[in-house]
């Protein structure tokens, strides 16, 4: 059987703006555990966090609790990081993306896996794949897709940037929606 990891960010890259920035994924074995939570998105209108209401967003994320899905994400003061380093940018991306992708693959149920990545300029196609490659042989995975794809054509996308948007906001603005997903998370981290 073939696994199946969907990432994406939510948060800026810079040393202003917000506070926090955390990089989500979402694993499980078949998109269509989603069923329930990815009817919730509209066919015509892209939703994210950032752009619904918080009783959609709410609705969204109860609808993933039915599901066979794992969490894991990776939260990022920026200014002050646990290493007292504070790191932006690119290097702040790679070094969060490596974390969840090892996360990740370590919750993994299957050896077998596609990752799609949420499109983006932070990360290239090449090294994206780089970096899975290298997490792959520490974890004995084998990845058979490693895209980066757009959310509005993904609907797994769409919707692990609700988990990345609700984990961030539950520092940046004490949002707890997040703790719908309780039961779903495997790793949380904060550095």
């Amino acid at each position: 059987m073939t696994g199946l990891i969907a990432i994406d960010e939510s948060g800026d890259l810079g040393s202003s703006g917000s506070r926090y920035f955390c990089i989500a994924a979402m694993i499980l074995l078949r998109s269509r555990d989603l069923k329930k939570a990815s009817s919730l998105l509209s066919k015509t209108h892209e939703y994210k966090w950032y752009n619904s209401t918080s009783g959609k967003r709410t609705m969204i994320l109860e609808a993933m609790t039915d599901s066979n899905v794992r969490v894991v994400y990776t939260i990022v003061d920026k200014n002050y990081p646990d290493n007292n380093r504070p790191v932006y940018g690119n290097e702040l991306y790679v070094n969060t993306l490596r974390c969840v992708i090892s996360d990740a693959m370590d919750v993994l149920p299957c050896r077998d896996v596609n990752i799609y990545l949420d499109n983006n300029g932070f990360v290239s196609l090449e090294e994206f794949r780089k970096i899975v490659s290298e997490e792959a042989s520490r974890h004995n995975i084998n990845p058979i897709k490693v895209n980066k794809v757009l959310s509005e054509q993904n609907k797994c996308i769409q919707l692990v940037d609700f988990i990345a948007g609700a984990a961030r906001a539950e520092l940046e603005h004490s949002d707890g929606t997040i703790n719908v997903l309780s039961r779903k998370v495997s790793v949380a981290r904060r550095r």
